[in-house]
């Protein structure tokens, strides 16, 4: 990929954003929001696992940085949905900022150890790719976990 195409990408992927952070709430409203969390957070794993290691030339990284955008977005506007959900009202903003504080350390810790792996790997992509897809998988369960102990093993139920 040409240097003046790569510097698009973060527009492509915060564009997408716009609509991952839309249209899965309104589809959580409907089918329950923490079914929507796991199916948006799996899909994010796997498109790190099977569009973005395997993916060679332009078009596979822009396709990546589109549905990779959109299923962040996603990510971001309903985890606060996902903590109002099971919170009384007035625990609402403590819950909120405690989540908020357990996620800053994922944040701050993870471009260290992202750029580590670059650099143990002589600039390839591919430790910080499985690092990568294998903590969003395991974000993912800890979500299905989560949506178990609400509902029980109802796979219908809207939670």
């Amino acid at each position: 990929m040409s240097a003046d195409m790569s510097s698009y990408l973060v527009a492509i992927l915060n564009a997408s954003s716009i609509f991952g952070r839309i249209i899965p709430g309104y589809i959580g409203d409907k089918v329950g929001r923490f079914n929507m969390m796991v199916l948006i957070t799996y899909a994010s794993g796997i498109l790190v696992f099977a569009l973005w290691i395997p993916g060679t030339g332009s078009v596979p990284t822009i396709f990546f940085a589109a549905l990779y955008g959109f299923t962040t977005g996603a990510f971001v506007s309903l985890i606060p949905a996902l903590t109002a959900q099971i919170s009384d009202i007035r625990e609402i903003g403590v819950r909120n900022g405690a989540m908020f504080a357990v996620v800053s350390v994922a944040a701050l810790t993870g471009n260290p150890i992202g750029g580590a792996l670059v650099s143990k790997y002589d600039g390839g992509y591919l430790g910080l790719q499985i690092f990568a897809g294998t903590t969003i998988v395991a974000g993912s369960t800890a979500f299905l976990a989560a949506r178990w102990s609400l509902s029980g093993w109802k796979i219908r139920a809207k939670v």
